[in-house]
């Protein structure tokens, strides 16, 4: 599966859209830490896959499964 590595800020624009309140950008890294959503960090910079994000569907576990098969 191809990766598509997107940035915190662009995901939530991508997720949330422009009137959305999505959580904050630490909130985000940590979930990419604790596997609820596919990402990483390159560097001192954090990014979400967000093909296997759409894939999963917003379904955790799938997210979670996904991530551990890239």
């Amino acid at each position: 599966m191809r990766k598509e590595l997107i940035k915190i800020s662009e995901f939530r624009r991508r997720r949330w859209g422009q009137n959305g309140t999505p959580p904050c950008s630490q909130a985000i890294r940590n979930y990419i830490r604790n596997g609820q959503i596919p990402g990483e960090q390159i560097g001192k910079l954090w990014y979400i896959d967000w093909a296997a994000f759409q894939q999963a569907g917003g379904n955790d576990l799938v997210a979670m499964v996904l991530k551990g098969a890239a």
